[in-house]
């Protein structure tokens, strides 16, 4: 990791241990870490060369196969470290695709992952092309294709990226017309969304009495499952969705729009929270899904946040701590207590739902969807 914010002391710290674990979700064995402080991240490199040296170095000595880097790396960079290191190069971006790609099993999370590797391959292959182009010899001409080959290159990966992004659109078209339909049913849509290995997945079977896949390992859920669930005070389609990840790319969220439709679209989002977080860890997180929700205009009269997994946490007065520190961040956000694994809390969790809904059902089912 570069890192360029001289007023952080300890954040930095927490993002290098999340690092950490999504390489070990990737199926990655971590032999070690270094940090880099600079003022800015350098243009070639990302690294400056000394510590450029130290890593080959410390690479070899670890016999290491992988560099990967927490900050996103531009194609030059990309290019520049993999010749110099000699060994693959991947940045948290490419890291959380392998691992999207470990869960993915079914078409449409796999064409939404295909789109956002190509967003991000596509400038990479340019690059790679124009160098092979300009340190080559061939030029164009009835026998030289050179410049020919480039461009032929860079159009089959636009054509590639179109015809995923059509047929991604063209899913888009019916879900909306899905959710239409389900709007003029009048039943209203509750979304559980939040951090990955949250227990979103987990309080998604104690409400529906389902048994979907739950797994340690992050993003074990990439689309979106509904379930008509019957309560005594109301019906509601309840959707268990993607897990978010801490400084997530603008490109990965474009690249799962679909996906994400299911909690802009929502009548009311549960924002999970894993209240056994360490308590700097937790605030992170929940600041990072807020932001995540704002940037997919979910306004705060649709959010009810959910502090799961009560059980692991050492007591309610360390509980009661965790969310007097969170206070400021979630301010006058509804919010309950909950143990998905023990089934505690979940009475009381669908009473707030029905009573929220009641609040605001009515104007967010007379919105425009197609908007």
């Amino acid at each position: 990791m570069v890192k360029t914010d001289p007023h952080d002391h300890h954040l930095y710290r927490i993002r290098l241990g999340e690092l950490r674990e999504l390489s070990i979700a990737a199926g990655y064995s971590v032999a070690g870490s270094t940090i880099q402080v600079s003022p800015k991240e350098n243009v070639a490199y990302m690294l400056g060369r000394g510590k450029l040296e130290e890593v080959k170095q410390q690479a070899a000595e670890n016999s290491v196969e992988s560099v990967i880097f927490y900050n996103v790396l531009t194609s030059k960079q990309k290019y520049n470290l993999e010749k110099t290191l000699g060994l693959e190069v991947l940045d948290r971006y490419d890291l959380t695709l392998k691992i999207f790609e470990i869960s993915s099993s079914d078409r449409l999370s796999k064409l939404q992952i295909r789109l956002a590797r190509l967003l991000k391959e596509i400038p990479y292959r340019k690059l790679l092309a124009s160098i092979r182009f300009k340190t080559g010899r061939e030029h164009p001409g009835p026998r030289s294709l050179g410049e020919y080959a480039y461009h032929e290159t860079v159009a089959s990966l636009l054509k590639r990226r179109s015809m995923i992004q059509a047929e991604i659109e063209k899913r888009r078209l019916e879900k909306l017309s899905q959710l239409k339909r389900r709007r003029e049913m009048g039943v209203p849509t509750v979304c559980i969304t939040g951090y990955y290995n949250a227990g979103k997945t987990t309080l998604f079977n104690a409400l529906t009495n389902l048994s979907k896949p739950v797994s340690p390992r992050p993003f074990t859920t990439l689309t979106s499952k509904y379930y008509l669930l019957p309560h005594r005070k109301l019906e509601v389609f309840l959707v268990d969705t993607i897990g978010f990840v801490l400084d997530l790319d603008p490109r990965l969220i474009a690249s799962f729009s679909l996906t994400l439709d299911d909690i802009r679209l929502s009548d009311l989002v549960i924002l999970t929270v894993d209240v056994s977080d360490p308590s700097d860890l937790l605030l992170l997180r929940i600041k990072t899904c807020l932001d995540i929700l704002k940037s997919l205009s979910v306004e705060d009269r649709r959010i009810l946040v959910v502090f799961n997994k009560c059980d692991l946490a050492a007591g309610s007065e360390e509980v009661k701590l965790k969310i007097d520190r969170a206070y400021p961040i979630i301010h006058n956000l509804p919010y309950c207590l909950v143990s998905a694994r023990l089934r505690k809390g979940l009475d009381e969790l669908m009473n707030q739902v029905a009573s929220l809904l009641d609040n605001i059902a009515e104007p967010v089912l007379q919105r425009n969807i197609f908007n």
